[in-house]
């Protein structure tokens, strides 16, 4: 069975992503014991221990659950250098594919672009389009022109200005869409400023929230103070509680005892929109005393800096591994007391935070059958979140997909993986 040794396979290939299916127990050991076929339409999936059903169900909807054909990988199976199996990885990332979806991978060029070639053997209904190229064009009015002039058919990330630029364009459609992106500040709280829940608290009140959205982000975010994202389960509780208040930044300055000026390391990647949100925030920060020490690097050294927390605020963004709520709730509340660094990728550890009570919540939460109630435990975990973490958290993308009038067909997902190219046609 395809679908048997395609999820066998994620484990088994011990890969950056594996932890998404090893977080139910399936270690390499175990997992021909753990997945199997009982039948030719009868697929066991066992897990170590009770979890919400709609858990397990999105977590097998992520992109590491899909099915790939098993025979032909198997085929191409090589060792890697430790002499392990790879499972038919390289094969794959050299422009082969072997999926089961719409579409086949023609042609890939890392960081440049895809070529998809309709897959004549797909079970489902044919695509409208025999091709879907895929480049990179990093920067926004290059894809606003390509657009204009109808050499692109779809622009994926146009910025502010650009979205403006071709709002009277009849020959252009947007189409709108909830994104699950995150942007937050991390404070670090091994800095003993940031140790301080009141120098945490006063932070939260010295950025212009609305402000930064309002003429920054012109309608490609909304402000948003909480970890789970709009469009998820457990999202949309319009929990903004923060507001830039100086004067009360102030005087939660001055209850902690902590002496101003604060200088404080921040990490900033060296692209839009992260400097534009720092640059706003580090002006609104200065008013209280609190000065942010700039320092832009690329996006190498900013995974680097985050990774090793060798800062006291990282700039970041966040967005889910799978469309559940535990990959953010997890992430930024779970305390692993073997794991102070937090190299197992949970930033609450990685930015020196003990949640507490709300990380028993959190793993209460991923467990409890109904789905009602699972999102009312939400619901009470990411107020106190909000309130008490060393996150600021400030806007959640709102997508904006510019692309030709006539193309027809296109479905967006909260994330850029669960958009639909299936149903496409050119008029």
């Amino acid at each position: 069975m395809r679908a048997r040794t395609s999820l066998r396979r994620v484990i088994l290939i011990d890969s950056r992503i594996s932890f998404i299916f090893a977080q139910f127990g399936l270690t390499k050991d175990n997992v021909e014991a753990k997945i199997k076929a009982t039948d030719d339409a009868t697929l066991v999936f066992e897990v170590d221990q009770k979890y919400a059903p709609s858990f397990v169900l999105y977590v097998l909807s992520s992109y590491t659950g899909g099915i790939v054909d098993s025979k032909v990988v198997k085929e191409h199976e090589a060792k890697r250098e430790d002499g392990s199996n790879d499972y038919g990885n390289a094969w794959l990332k050299s422009e082969n594919s072997a999926g089961s979806g719409p579409f086949v991978l023609t042609k890939w060029d890392p960081k440049v672009s895809i070529l998809m070639s309709r897959n004549e053997n797909y079970w489902g209904t044919a695509p409208g389009v025999e091709r879907i190229f895929l480049q990179h064009m990093p920067e926004s009015a290059t894809q606003r022109l390509a657009l204009e002039k109808g050499d692109i058919d779809i622009a994926n990330k146009l910025g502010p200005d650009d979205i403006g630029a071709i709002a009277g364009n009849a020959d252009i459609s947007i189409l709108e869409g909830n994104s699950s992106t995150i942007y937050y500040f991390g404070l670090n709280i091994r800095n003993p400023a940031l140790s301080n829940p009141k120098i945490v608290e006063a932070m939260k009140y010295l950025v212009d929230y609305q402000g930064i959205a309002d003429t920054i982000g012109r309608g490609t975010v909304k402000v948003h103070q909480t970890m789970i994202p709009d469009g998820f389960l457990g999202g949309g509780i319009d929990y903004n509680p923060y507001k830039l208040d100086v004067e009360k930044a102030k005087a939660l300055i001055a209850e902690s005892g902590v002496a101003t000026p604060i200088k404080l390391a921040t990490v900033v990647w060296n692209v839009p929109p992260y400097t534009e949100y720092a640059q706003a925030v580090q002006a609104t920060m200065a008013q209280a005393g609190i000065e942010l020490d700039l320092q832009v690097v690329d996006g190498g050294q900013w995974l680097d800096r985050y990774r090793s927390h060798d800062l006291d605020i990282w700039v970041g963004l966040w967005g889910p591994d799978y469309p559940d709520p535990h990959s953010n709730a997890k992430a930024f509340t779970f305390h692993d007391p073997s794991d102070p660094d937090g190299k197992k990728g949970n930033l609450a550890d990685r930015f020196g935070w003990n949640s507490g009570e709300l990380s028993d919540q959190v793993m209460a939460a991923v467990q409890e059958q109904d789905t009602q109630k699972r999102k009312e435990m939400y619901d009470s975990i990411q107020r106190a979140h909000t309130d008490s973490s060393p996150f600021i958290y400030m806007f959640q993308d709102s997508r904006k997909v510019a692309m030709r009038s006539n193309v027809k067909g296109v479905v967006l997902g909260i994330t850029f993986s669960d958009d639909r190219y299936g149903g496409v046609s050119k008029e």
